[in-house]
């Protein structure tokens, strides 16, 4: 799912939003660091679902929020002049923290199979590494995949609210499909880095 091909236009359709926190002073870097607590409701909300359900409504609406804040703190660091390589390296480790926040906790959940949703955490890392590693290597941050950042939040989203639906018994597929999605866009990537680099 490759969310940023349409990047511009969205931006374009968040310009107030821009001018507000332009206006009211906001960093970047708070906007990029807000992500983590917001990932830690959605995980608590995936552990506690086995006793309250209900709570999985939180789900989508931080994954919804966590893309919201990706988009606006690039735009806005570029906006106030405010480019550093510190919000590089905040961007970076928090997109991973948050990663792991939200989608790990899956594992335990007695539907789900753990290992597999582990796994495909663990490999949608290495996939992350693998665009940060060629753009240090002098190539370009490849942001494509099968199962890119926008790609997993839709995949925790849609299945948290199946869960909600129809019992947790909708878990069962998110481990195959996370490690299958996940491993595809590993491998697209390196792909990329291959071709790219000397």
């Amino acid at each position: 799912m490759d969310l940023y091909r349409i990047k511009p236009a969205l931006l374009r359709g968040l310009e107030p939003l821009l001018v507000r926190l332009e206006r009211s002073g906001v960093s970047p870097d708070a906007l990029t660091l807000a992500a983590v607590p917001i990932a830690a409701i959605a995980g608590a909300a995936v552990l506690v679902s086995t006793s309250t359900p209900a709570l999985l409504v939180l789900v989508p609406i931080a994954a919804g929020l966590r893309i919201l804040l990706n988009l606006l703190d690039g735009a806005l660091a570029r906006r106030t002049g405010r480019i550093h390589p510190r919000g590089e390296f905040y961007n970076e480790v928090g997109d991973r923290m948050a990663d792991v926040l939200m989608l790990a906790p899956v594992a335990a959940v007695p539907e789900a199979h753990g290992p597999t949703v582990l796994l495909g955490v663990t490999v949608g890392v290495l996939a992350s590494f693998a665009a940060v590693a060629t753009k240090a290597a002098g190539g370009s941050r490849s942001y494509r995949g099968l199962l890119s950042k926008p790609g997993r939040m839709v995949l925790l989203s849609v299945t948290a609210i199946a869960v909600i639906v129809i019992g947790p018994v909708a878990w069962g597929p998110f481990g195959p499909l996370l490690l299958l999605g996940t491993g595809v866009t590993l491998a697209e990537r390196l792909v990329v880095g291959v071709r790219e680099l000397p």
